[in-house]
């Protein structure tokens, strides 16, 4: 039945819905772009190094995450073993440079002696030193023996001692301490200047300012002269230069005259209290005139005596 002034409604079948509506819903393909044009944008290589570069950030990030779990004392000691083995680095390093520096120094020539020189010589002549030491040229500088050097200088009486010392690269300096005389000794009616020692320095001239030592033997085994030059050693030196004679007739007996004061005499005794008696003498020759004839007896510092004349 149809209602007056109304229209007419179309009604369409299900299966012409489904047509329509499929119509409607259809969608143009998509086309995929040649691979070439990918590889173009995104080389091979750049995608390994992006994939390395990420998986090292992930590892970073999982220590991080586990050490940020760690307590505080397993943090410690982590960042102490780090430590620890920063340190045998260094320390095996270290010895290994200065290992090849040994090495080298002791098998290439680069420290090798070259020149030697001398220092301290007065009495001696320096070439016939250096000649003497000529076995030491090729040496390294480090293993210069000192006691090889001592060997080789042993013909030099007149030297007492010495020291080396490197003069990198290629130097030794060799510093002499020559002997020095402390009396005339005369031995078969020649005078020689002899030191402390007991060792024969040279021929005197006559014009040294030494004391002429009297004894009945020769200097190299005689106890007077022991005796002597004990006396000789404690004097003051402003006493020293003023002794012309000492005469040791034995250890227990030695007499000492003045250069300068009329003959003036001083008994010493044996050698003890010598300190002692070089400060009793000093003050006993102040006390008297140069012209006076003395004789000071301090074998007994402290009871001295002061005789006058021949007495």
């Amino acid at each position: 039945m149809k209602r007056p002034g109304s229209k007419p409604v179309k009604v369409s079948s299900p299966t012409a819905q489904v047509r329509a509506n499929s119509k409607k819903a259809t969608v143009s393909p998509i086309r995929n772009k040649p691979a070439s044009q990918v590889r173009g944008k995104t080389s091979k290589r750049a995608l390994k190094l992006e994939s390395k570069r990420l998986g090292k950030l992930r590892k970073i990030q999982g220590k991080r995450s586990i050490f940020s779990k760690l307590s505080p004392e397993a943090k410690r000691f982590t960042a102490y073993s780090r430590r620890r083995k920063a340190t045998l680095w260094t320390l095996v390093a270290s010895f290994g440079s200065l290992t090849i520096l040994v090495l080298a120094t002791l098998v290439t020539p680069i420290m090798a002696i070259q020149s030697i020189q001398v220092e301290g010589i007065k009495l001696l002549k320096e070439e016939s030193v250096v000649n003497a030491l000529k076995n030491q040229i090729g040496k390294p500088l480090p293993l210069v023996n000192a006691a090889n050097v001592a060997e080789s200088l042993k013909p030099f009486s007149l030297i007492e001692s010495f020291s080396l010392v490197s003069l990198p690269p290629n130097t030794l300096l060799v510093r002499v301490s020559e002997r020095q005389p402390i009396g005339v000794v005369q031995v078969s009616g020649t005078n020689y200047l002899y030191d402390p020692a007991g060792v024969r320095i040279s021929i005197a001239t006559g014009k040294e300012p030494l004391p002429r030592i009297l004894i009945a033997n020769a200097p190299e085994k005689s106890k007077e002269f022991e005796a002597a030059i004990e006396v000789l050693m404690a004097l003051p030196a402003n006493l020293l230069g003023k002794v012309s004679e000492i005469n040791a007739k034995s250890k227990d007996d030695v007499v000492l005259s003045l250069r300068g004061y009329s003959g003036q005499k001083i008994i010493w005794g044996d050698g003890s209290d010598s300190v002692l008696k070089s400060k009793v003498l000093e003050a006993l020759i102040a006390n008297q005139k140069t012209t006076d004839r003395v004789t000071y007896d301090v074998s007994s510092p402290n009871a001295p005596v002061v005789r006058y004349g021949n007495f």
